[in-house]
């Protein structure tokens, strides 16, 4: 069984995470889903684990203020490098400490490839808590496939989608180090199944919405009553 990395240990790896981010260009594969489910709103908007700040940038125009957050200092460190709007800002901050000493309130909350380092049921009621009433909860998220399931036309067609993209960065030396770093640093991770996920969506967020996405991702989608 994977021993668990400390806290100080993900950190570093994800220091070093951001510099490689910034030097492959490749962005993130669920990004235009993410956006279609970002509320016609404006108000606040709140990434959590927004790294070197690409999804939290395009969403400037849509909202008066963005702010992200990361608790890896280069991922921020690159992130305001890579800045120029006005109305986002980034912080260095952990997840749970900036929900409770913040005690600011968002029209909507973006977490990408967070809750797995983190105690999540935790994370999703605190989420949750700092929304506005009609806010909106975005969370994108790994998942495990166990069994027979890792076999299925599913995992397979994903599969060939992931060799079809690393193909197309195959000359792009900073994507193949990128690629190499994340596989190292996922090597202690353990992710939640389907089954899993749904049960804890059932528990803290009544009537939100969890789908299953190819290369092994989840999503919750959920609307904060009250709006």
């Amino acid at each position: 069984m994977p021993v668990a990395s400390s806290a100080a240990q993900i950190r570093d790896e994800f220091d070093r995470i951001a510099t490689l981010t910034a030097r492959a260009g490749a962005g993130f594969a669920h990004e235009r889903w993410l956006r279609a489910h970002v509320p016609r709103t404006r108000g606040t908007l709140l990434e959590i684990g927004c790294g070197i700040g690409d999804f939290a940038r395009m969403l400037t125009p849509s909202f008066d203020r963005v702010v992200g957050i990361d608790f890896s200092e280069g991922m921020i460190a690159e992130a305001r490098q890579r800045t120029t709007a006005r109305n986002i800002e980034f912080v260095c901050a952990e997840l749970f400490t900036w929900l409770r000493d913040s005690r600011e309130t968002y029209d909507c909350i973006v977490s990408v490839a967070t809750l797995h380092h983190v105690d999540a049921p935790s994370a999703l009621r605190a989420m949750a808590a700092a929304l506005k009433p009609g806010g909106t909860l975005l969370v994108l998220d790994l998942v495990e496939r166990p069994g027979w399931r890792r076999y299925t036309p599913f995992n397979l067609f994903a599969a060939f989608v992931a060799r079809l993209r690393d193909l197309r960065h195959a000359r792009n030396r900073a994507y193949r180090e990128l690629r190499a770093a994340y596989e190292e640093h996922g090597r202690n991770e353990t992710y939640l199944t389907m089954a899993d996920v749904r049960a804890m969506a059932k528990a803290t967020l009544p009537r939100a919405k969890v789908r299953e996405h190819l290369l092994w991702r989840y999503s919750i989608v959920w609307t904060r009553p009250g709006g």
